[in-house]
């Protein structure tokens, strides 16, 4: 029970909302836009703790008595947080000020559906060509559990062939070529994922994004169904030395593990 704790915490720990008794700070104490942000996410942060310690507790005594996972380990409320992004993006909407906020809904939402949909809304009719997205479009993804896949590939698209910044467009290419591949089902859909990665390399000379690109091409490369394993080199538990090409023509499991 302790580990699956561990698990609900480590998955649900960027969902989570404040403690009860908390409140997220209002809008009108805010200086400016950047000022709002720092404290919304201070508080989140701070909520994030009291929640884990809270839900730690329950589930302790939940054990302790021989009762049932209590309700706060596995729903953690989120609305009071994306409430308070949503008046602050409105507060600034139409000006690169609200794309923060949009952001945090898409990276920390869990149950807010709407908010969900009508931020990845916003992104696309208003901040697309903003070079403020840059700092969002990494969790845009999230935003197509929540049904809106059509309005995440509209921002993609519109990022990945038009933006005027060359790293944002580039970040757009890397974040479409992504999901391309997550989602392939056939060749063709694999090449479109391939040729977005490839064209990172041609539109921007930012090293991170280059080094993220070549990650993934490696995939594509050499981790498909089909494609020749990579050299993997080791000891067994005995502490002799092995490598994989040596079991080659042999049928191998692979069981990758660790504590983390």
């Amino acid at each position: 029970m302790t580990s699956l704790l561990a698990t609900l915490l480590l998955l649900l720990a960027p969902s989570a909302a404040f403690a009860q008794g908390q409140t997220p700070p209002t809008a009108a104490a805010q200086q400016d836009p950047e000022a709002a942000y720092n404290e919304l996410v201070k508080a989140f942060n701070k909520a994030i703790n009291d929640w884990q310690t809270e839900a730690q507790v329950a589930v302790e005594k939940a054990q302790a008595e021989g009762g049932r996972m209590p309700a706060i380990a596995m729903q953690p409320p989120t609305k009071q947080f994306i409430g308070q992004a949503q008046e602050l993006a409105a507060e600034h909407a139409g000006k690169d000020a609200a794309v923060p906020f949009l952001g945090f809904i898409l990276k920390y939402a869990s149950n807010e559906r709407a908010a969900v949909k009508k931020a990845i809304a916003t992104l696309v009719a208003d901040h697309a060509t903003s070079k403020a997205i840059g700092d969002v479009l990494p969790h845009v993804g999230n935003a197509m559990r929540f049904g809106a896949r059509g309005q995440v590939m509209a921002l993609l698209d519109t990022v990945a062939t038009g933006h005027p910044d060359a790293d944002v467009k580039a970040q757009g290419l890397l974040v479409r070529g992504g999901m391309r591949l997550q989602t392939a089902q056939d060749d063709a859909q694999r090449k479109a994922a391939e040729a977005d990665l490839r064209a990172v390399a041609t539109t921007t000379k930012n090293e991170e994004l280059l080094a993220q690109a070549k990650d993934a091409l490696f995939e594509i490369e050499h981790l498909q169904v089909g494609c020749k394993a990579p050299e993997i080199a080791g000891v067994d538990t005995d502490g002799v030395p092995f490598k994989l090409s040596d079991y080659r023509g042999k049928v191998i499991l692979l069981d990758f593990w660790g504590f983390w």
